[in-house]
């Protein structure tokens, strides 16, 4: 799973470059969207390496962290920096979908790199040893 986690991580940031690089058709939406998708994949990676748990605690851990940054922006002020960037400036009920749209992209990961081990000869968590 630390690989999954790991390979997840390294996805989301790969999407994250290419959110901030990007300059076409589409700009805003991608970065104002996208961006939140690749950013609650990158939370649940972490969360992932550092808490042994099941997926399902991981994904509400990682809505309710997403969550609090849409609550701070309704309340807070923009911290100045890469605080700015990080937390972002304006609240938007569509970012909720777009967090929600990033942790079942992240379960869906974890799922399918999960099974991909246990096919390829591994054996999971669950699979008591031969005797």
């Amino acid at each position: 799973m630390r690989r999954a986690m790991l390979l997840l991580g390294v996805f989301a940031l790969v999407v994250g470059a290419f959110v901030l690089l990007y300059r076409g058709p589409g700009q805003p939406f991608i970065r104002g969207y996208v961006s939140d998708v690749s950013a609650t994949m990158l939370v649940y990676a972490l969360l992932g390496l550092l808490w042994r748990t099941t997926a399902a605690r991981r994904a509400l851990t990682t809505a309710a962290i997403a969550t609090a940054v849409e609550i701070y922006q309704m309340v807070g002020t923009t911290p100045p920096g890469i605080g700015g960037v990080l937390v972002g400036a304006f609240p938007d009920p569509w970012d909720l979908v777009a967090y929600a749209i990033g942790v079942v992209a992240a379960l869906a990961w974890e799922r399918r790199t999960g099974r991909s081990g246990d096919q390829a000869g591994r054996l999971s968590d669950t699979t008591p040893p031969a005797h």
